[in-house]
């Protein structure tokens, strides 16, 4: 059954206002979404690469704090990853098709979703963010530095929900602008309070990374709600009599049957992670293994990951929209030249991860065997960015059709089939140590990148109900 949505006029946009991401040239639909998202993705990047800098600055054990709690937190986020993505593919494909109060309906539904689950994910992570660390096989003075911080970042849970849903939804009717704006706002304000928290004047140590997180989240979540209010989108907050917080069972049956899938691939990529930091346990240093890994990781996320990451989310609302308005060979097309643009885009990222490996390494850590593995890790990877690219934009593609069983089931396959076991034999009975599992997860990119070229030829996703 529908959603019966009330009689009411919700805004006063015409067709032609979306004219850009639905006509012309598809180079410059793709542009307008993806740009801005590129440099929002670019600030959050930022912010995490700060963490990890600062991380370093105060110890080794607070650095792999650091990159064993980035994991546990990103676990809980995934949730409203996939809320969020549940509701770009509702409200792009709506909004293409200028059904303006099914798009509204699916813009509100989705935020009180978010303020619900934002809720909960504070008590969980609060509640076993300890246990976790423990499971994880981080070491008695890690699990400590952990539990100086991880509480507190946690809380920060609830308006990075709402946020993270908001900016989806604004993406989704053709606007990036202004939500990228206010996540720059956000994360320029937790680079600083990084720094003053943690070093000077604050002095709190690795538990400033945490506050930082929730004083910034706080602020950019009020400012993303005004946004709402001053936007045709006010209806998707006001909360009245005639209007009151009246979450619908349908609704969010729409929202996490696209949005669960994405879930739980990001779920499979975090239990990949997972797993390879109990693979780092089995190794002669654990400790400056996991240090290592989030050294790499947060340098690979702030020059590629963010940006690719930014650039399918992009190229997902295109396509929901080109769906929406019945131009299905004009969305396969878009596919296919925003995996060019991060194809190439990757070629000249990767090439600076190999080439300045040891400058990078050498300004994160002071520690000669952290910077050592990881050296070996921005190399390895640096090779394998161009093809990671191919793997996240397409499957991100189809996402943007609210197709997103199939890239669950394969991302499934390439993280916890090949890129877990193929980790464990380079790493253990090969001893190949720190490049062992970087090489699995380069060639993990590649498996996943044949897959997503032949599922997206195939073109199925372009007939997905939603």
């Amino acid at each position: 059954m529908e959603p019966v949505v009330a009689e009411q006029e919700y805004c006063d946009l015409t067709p032609s206002e979306i004219n850009l991401l639905v006509e012309g040239p598809i180079w410059k639909a793709i542009a307008s979404m993806s740009l801005p998202l590129m440099l929002n993705g670019l600030s959050i990047s930022a912010a995490t690469f700060v963490d990890a800098f600062v991380a370093g600055k105060l110890g080794a054990d607070e650095l792999a704090a650091v990159g064993i709690g980035g994991q546990i937190w990103f676990g809980m986020i995934i949730m409203a990853i996939a809320i969020a993505t549940g509701a770009n593919a509702l409200v792009s494909r709506f909004w293409g098709a200028a059904d303006y109060k099914q798009a509204m309906e699916a813009a509100r539904q989705s935020i009180f979703f978010a303020v619900i689950f934002g809720a909960f994910s504070v008590l969980v992570g609060v509640c076993f963010s300890g246990p976790l660390l423990a499971f994880l096989g981080a070491s008695p003075a890690v699990q400590a530095k952990g539990a100086a911080y991880l509480p507190i970042q946690f809380c920060a849970q609830l308006p990075l929900t709402i946020l993270w849903v908001c900016h989806s939804i604004f993406r989704a009717k053709g606007d990036a602008n202004l939500p990228t704006a206010i996540m720059a706002f956000v994360t320029i304000t937790i680079v600083v309070l990084d720094f003053v928290f943690c070093l000077y004047p604050g002095h709190l140590g690795i538990a400033g990374i945490g506050l930082s997180w929730f004083v910034a989240s706080a602020v950019g979540c009020v400012l993303m709600l005004l946004a709402f209010r001053a936007s045709e989108l006010k209806g998707a907050v006001e909360i009245s009599a005639e209007r009151p917080f009246d979450l619908s069972k349908d609704w969010c049956w729409r929202i996490m049957r696209i949005g669960l899938p994405a879930c739980l691939q990001d779920l499979a990529w975090v239990t990949s992670n997972f797993g390879l930091f109990l693979i780092f346990t089995l190794s002669a240093d654990p400790t400056a293994f996991q240090a290592a890994w989030a050294v790499g990781l947060r340098v690979e996320d702030v020059v590629a990951g963010m940006p690719i990451f930014a650039m399918s989310m992009g190229v997902a609302t295109v396509i929901g929209q080109n769906l929406g308005a019945k131009k299905l060979a004009r969305a396969g097309q878009v596919g296919w030249q925003a995996a060019i643009y991060g194809v190439a885009l990757m070629s000249v990222v990767g090439g600076i991860m190999f080439f300045c490996a040891e400058p990078i390494a050498n300004t994160m850590t002071a520690d000669p065997l952290i910077a050592k593995y990881s050296q070996e890790y921005l190399r390895i990877l640096g090779l394998s960015e161009p093809i990671n690219a191919l793997w996240l934009i397409l499957f991100g593609a189809m996402e943007g059709a609210g197709y997103t069983r199939i890239p669950m089931f394969f991302s499934f396959f390439c993280l916890l089939a090949v890129r877990l076991p193929l980790a464990y034999l380079l790493v253990v009975p090969a001893g190949m140590g720190a490049s062992g599992a970087w090489l699995a997860i380069a060639l993990t990119s590649l498996v996943g990148a044949v897959i997503a070229v032949i599922w997206y030829q195939r073109g199925s996703w372009k007939h997905h109900r939603i």
